[in-house]
């Protein structure tokens, strides 16, 4: 039998989220897959080791879990290290699915033009803005955007003045506030193909998030719950020889012209599963 177990880092306090992992541990019931439940305010607390206290040990785990900052993710790897445990994607592995710094370089040729700064100076953030031309530019940190606040802390428009850009940024940093990582993020705005569904402040567009374990594509779906045309994943299964971590997410869209561009990448054990990828399918695939 397997050593690979699932560990679910869930908060103490009653989340949406706290759904999708209830329906995934179902699944891994159902399945037959040994789970554990730690607790994720203390390993963003500082307390790695005494949320893993209770673990059983030598085990390898797949965690499922929130996002956590790398020195949070250090500290939850040495407390299953305690454990004799591992984690099947180290430590070093999740920052290079993580930080947008780190497998930009990767996948260059495949995603929009890209600037980025440590640190929140303005000055040097619209340096780097400038370099990508005129705009549209999006705005994010290392890691994530706020595009829920697309019109106010995301999109700046072709031509804005330095006052704009400046607001736009200001947002992002302050919506992020203690989850804001290393630095800001400038990035050339790519016209996505929409679906015909609207979000508050922008079009819902043919996006598909696409699951890799060690190198290969095991798993794709629509990242939001629409009908949309069968995505041809063919031209993508090489993108999982670029990253090198054993788990990721590849989000990718449609273009109008009819090509695709990738979005963002992400640690698995932290990338929530879309609506219409069942848990038991992902979890099948990793087990072999």
């Amino acid at each position: 039998m397997s050593r690979l177990a699932i560990l679910f880092a869930r908060p103490r306090a009653e989340q949406e989220i706290e759904d999708d992992f209830e329906a995934e541990a179902l699944a891994a019931e159902e399945l037959g897959i040994e789970t554990h439940v730690i607790d994720l305010d203390l390993v963003v607390d500082g307390d790695a080791e005494r949320a893993c206290a209770r673990l059983p040990r030598g085990r390898d785990w797949l965690l499922r879990s929130w996002m956590l900052k790398e020195e949070e993710y250090e500290s939850l790897e040495e407390g299953v290290d305690a454990r004799r445990g591992r984690l099947i994607t180290d430590a070093r592995s999740y920052a290079r699915a993580t930080y947008l710094p780190e497998w930009y370089p990767e996948l260059e040729d495949v995603t929009p033009a890209s600037r980025w700064i440590e640190g929140t100076d303005l000055d040097e953030a619209w340096d780097a803005a400038r370099a990508l031309g005129d705009g549209p530019w999006i705005v994010k940190d290392h890691v994530k955007s706020v595009k829920e606040h697309w019109l106010d802390a995301c999109f700046v428009p072709e031509g804005a003045e330095r006052a704009r850009f400046d607001a736009v940024c200001g947002a992002m940093i302050e919506a992020r506030g203690d989850r804001f990582e290393r630095g800001i993020v400038v990035r050339r705005f790519v016209p996505l193909r929409a679906l015909g569904y609207r979000e508050p402040e922008r079009a819902v567009s043919d996006e598909h998030r696409l699951f890799f374990f060690e190198g290969a594509l095991i798993a794709h779906a629509p990242y939001d719950d629409v009908e949309v045309a069968p995505l041809d994943v063919a031209p993508m299964r090489a993108l999982g020889e670029r990253i090198d971590s054993p788990f990721f997410t590849i989000d990718v869209a449609r273009t109008p012209d009819g090509g695709w561009t990738v979005i963002e990448v992400n640690d698995g054990g932290v990338s929530w599963l879309p609506a219409q990828l069942d848990p038991r399918d992902l979890f099948e695939r990793i087990l072999g």
